[in-house]
């Protein structure tokens, strides 16, 4: 049994796509039988702060550090989080993050304690624009923390090849570079109860012939402005949006309020994917970017057919017996591969039973032992 400890820059209750990894990720190897530990810090995406500063949730010890500022959403400051990995005795330290502080922290931690450090990247790409003072910090540390330091970490994992090159920049030998897919629970693959769904949120399915769904973070890295055409053009077919509002949510809003077959879900808990999924009939990634994907391969696990972005890791993960890839900026071909899918039941069927068995690769049961393959432990 090792001790790994796992750092990110949000966590549990703090809802997202690093933190949802980092959450089962660390409960996949309690289930191996490691002892594992989480130190965070203690902000939201908000302004807000995790009142908690210490708990214990599902087994996971968890540590969340006072932030002292903030460079942006993302970036956040705790300097606590190296004494903290100081005080403990660990085997292994995962970071989930890349030029962050949290890495600096815990490589020299994981240094002066002659400890193996492993980071994931989650997704290193520009994807929003950044302010004159947060661009500057970037350009400098790619040019002196970024070179110095990053040949130092033991391994550093890729969501996708497509992440490959961009670490290679910062002096990382191909031999400590692995790409390691995210994960999902057997229980996304459960066959989902639309009607339990659509009767909780009062979703009007009944009025329209065909649902497209979506599901993430309301924020316009999403790209759900691209679908302006599908939703004006078909205008039997329901656009179910579902997640919680970020930054700019109320924009994205108001670009739909006036159409009748678009509907905002807000939130859902993470045990109603599989319902939420099971209700539409087509999944929709319009991102201007995505690091990998998790939401669409929860879709591919309700056997949806999938139509994504060309930018990042959904390209990968998709192919044309389950799935449609192609720019997320042309509107007129959104439209036209909606139509082409709502209008073809057996076509949907058949890409839908593909997409069902692509997903399997990506359960944790498989996942989790490359993980601890870059561990070496």
């Amino acid at each position: 049994m090792a001790k790994i400890i796992q750092v990110s820059t949000f966590f549990h209750p703090v809802h997202g796509g690093v933190e949802q990894q980092a959450l089962e990720l660390s409960l996949e190897l309690i289930k191996q039988g490691h002892e594992v530990e989480v130190i965070c810090s203690d902000s939201t995406r908000s302004k807000d702060r995790v009142e908690q500063k210490e708990e214990e949730y599902k087994g996971i010890k968890i540590t969340r550090c006072k932030t002292w500022f903030s460079l942006s959403q993302f970036y956040k400051f705790f300097p606590k989080l190296f004494f903290e990995l100081m005080k403990r005795k660990f085997d292994i330290v995962h970071v989930h993050g890349f030029r962050k502080y949290e890495v600096y922290a815990a490589l020299l931690a994981a240094k002066l304690k002659r400890k193996r450090i492993v980071v994931t990247t989650h997704n290193p790409f520009v994807t929003t624009t950044r302010g004159v003072f947060l661009q500057l910090w970037v350009n400098i540390h790619d040019l002196t923390f970024g070179k110095m330091f990053t040949r130092f970490l033991n391994k550093i994992i890729c969501l996708t090849s497509q992440e490959i090159p961009f670490v290679e920049k910062f002096g990382a030998r191909p031999e400590k570079i692995v790409v390691i897919p995210n994960g999902v629970p057997d229980d996304i693959f459960k066959e989902g109860k639309p009607k339990e769904f659509v009767e909780k949120y009062d979703i009007p399915s009944e009025e329209f012939e065909n649902t497209v769904v979506w599901l993430g973070r309301l924020h316009p890295v999403k790209g759900l402005e691209n679908l302006q055409t599908a939703v004006s053009q078909l205008k039997n077919t329901l656009f179910l949006l579902m997640g919680p509002d970020d930054i700019g949510a109320e924009d994205i809003k108001n670009l739909y309020k006036d159409k009748t077959n678009v509907f905002f879900t807000g939130p859902i808990d993470h045990k109603e994917v599989p319902n939420a999924m099971k209700s539409g009939d087509v999944f929709v990634y319009p991102s201007a970017h995505e690091a990998f994907g998790l939401t669409l391969v929860e879709a591919m696990a309700q056997g949806l057919p999938c139509i994504v972005t060309n930018k990042g890791g959904p390209g990968e993960i998709v192919n044309d017996t389950f799935g449609i890839v192609q720019d997320p900026e042309d509107e007129w071909a959104w439209m036209l591969n909606i139509k082409k899918l709502i209008k073809d039941r057996k076509l949907r069927q058949v890409m839908g039973s593909a997409a069902k068995e692509a997903a399997k690769k990506y359960l944790w049961e498989n996942v989790v032992e490359q993980i601890l393959d870059s561990y070496e432990l």
